[in-house]
């Protein structure tokens, strides 16, 4: 687990979805899920081609099983100003070690804001 949110410093797409199952998936509360590498792949490639300094704070991370709990603050720049979103996230392991399901649950309306106070142009994404 703490490898894989080690990784989004290399900000490397290729190694972030080879953390992930084959038929793996990848959800936030506001998008529809993405499954497996060909659709995992391009939501990291987003997120790490217009976000930098990813850190992420874990204020809990608990294991039950195969499901990991994490409450951690995602922190990363955009256009030279920090965000801070609070996340509760829950991860589930194949056999093989490998995530199976990765569900993130946050405030939108909180990351929006501080897009906006960043400049991000958010047209096409009202109402998500």
């Amino acid at each position: 687990m703490r490898a894989f949110f080690g990784a989004w410093v290399e900000r490397d797409p290729d190694r972030l979805t080879s953390f992930f199952a084959s038929d793996g998936t990848w959800s936030e509360a506001n998008r529809d899920a993405a499954k497996g590498p060909d659709e995992i792949r391009p939501v990291f490639e987003l997120q790490t081609s217009f976000g930098s300094d990813f850190s992420f704070e874990f204020k809990r991370l608990e294991v039950v099983g195969d499901t990991v709990f994490t409450e951690r603050v995602d922190r990363f720049v955009i256009n030279d100003t920090p965000m801070a979103v609070p996340v509760a996230g829950i991860f589930e392991f194949d056999a093989d070690g490998l995530i199976s399901a990765w569900r993130d649950y946050y405030d939108w309306a909180l990351l929006e804001a501080q897009l906006l106070a960043a400049g991000v142009d958010l047209t096409g994404l009202e109402g998500i």
